[in-house]
């Protein structure tokens, strides 16, 4: 249950207004899953009191979407039945409320040049596992492989020997290469007087293989990247166990992508992404 506040216009098919709502109210605001997926700002019980965050971020509700600023100086009402009011002009009947209500799960779908996209990614083609589900992890989970000892692999492992096998060179063993090579993203690095400093990191194209532990540098280890999180806003289990969800990154890539919701360049170039073939 949480607490959803009144918006105005139609964000869930106005791009532009649904961005300005998430500028201003940040990870309460979201798309729904379902048939009609609707865009909401839902808060937990914790955040709706007569000054807390729902109250505040309701009385900026005009004033993000382009109308006359509602008066300030007005604090959330219990009403009873566990729905709040908030007056919001001079005239005490003009109220809004701000009511208690079942959060729907997050779409997994990715907004991409503006339509929501099913991730689709270089492992598609992959039988997919026996357990399936939302908030599933790859490392747990039964591929319906074995590997050459005869030992069932996990979906890891088996994610991982594809990609190993399809990058052999001259000697016949393989490498692990990154789904996502060349991808930049701001990070912090230590300069030579112990100081963290910005800077912009980039992926590369040859992982540590978790094989060949210990690995010289930890940070390039290959591990499978759920594209839509495990989780979502609201802590709940969301993306899958899916191949099709699966990406292989290194340690500190998937360490910056963790719990956000995947960015347009990712979803591309995965979706675009040569189809692994076991």
């Amino acid at each position: 249950m949480r607490y959803r506040i009144p918006l105005l216009g139609n964000p869930s098919m106005d791009l532009a207004l649904r961005e300005k709502y998430i500028a201003a109210f940040g990870s309460a605001c979201y798309m729904s899953e379902g048939p009609t997926p609707t865009f909401n700002c839902f808060y937990k019980e914790e955040e709706m009191t007569p000054r807390g965050k729902a109250c505040t971020d309701a009385q900026r509700i005009a004033e993000v979407f382009g109308a006359a600023p509602s008066d300030k100086g007005y604090e959330c009402e219990a009403v009873g039945n566990g729905d709040y009011t908030l007056q919001v002009g001079p005239d005490p009947a003009n109220k809004i409320t701000i009511a208690l209500v079942d959060a729907p799960r997050q779409t997994p779908l990715v907004e991409v040049d503006g339509v929501p996209t099913e991730v689709s990614g270089p492992y598609r083609n992959l039988m997919e596992p026996k357990t399936l589900g939302p908030g599933q992890p790859f490392n747990n989970c039964d591929s319906g492989m074995v590997g050459a000892d005869g030992t069932p692999l996990t979906q890891t492992e088996w994610i991982l020997q594809v990609n190993r096998d399809a990058h052999k060179g001259d000697a016949g063993v393989g490498e692990i290469h990154s789904d996502l090579a060349g991808f930049k993203w701001p990070c912090t690095v230590m300069n030579e007087n112990c100081e963290e400093v910005a800077t912009e990191c980039e992926e590369p194209l040859v992982l540590g293989d978790p094989k060949k532990k210990p690995l010289e540098y930890p940070d390039t280890e290959a591990q499978v990247h759920h594209v839509v999180p495990m989780k979502d806003k609201r802590n709940c289990p969301w993306g899958t166990n899916s191949n099709r969800n699966a990406a292989v990154i290194s340690r500190a890539l998937n360490r910056h992508f963790s719990n956000k919701n995947p960015p347009e360049e990712e979803v591309k170039r995965l979706n675009n992404a040569s189809v692994y073939t076991p």
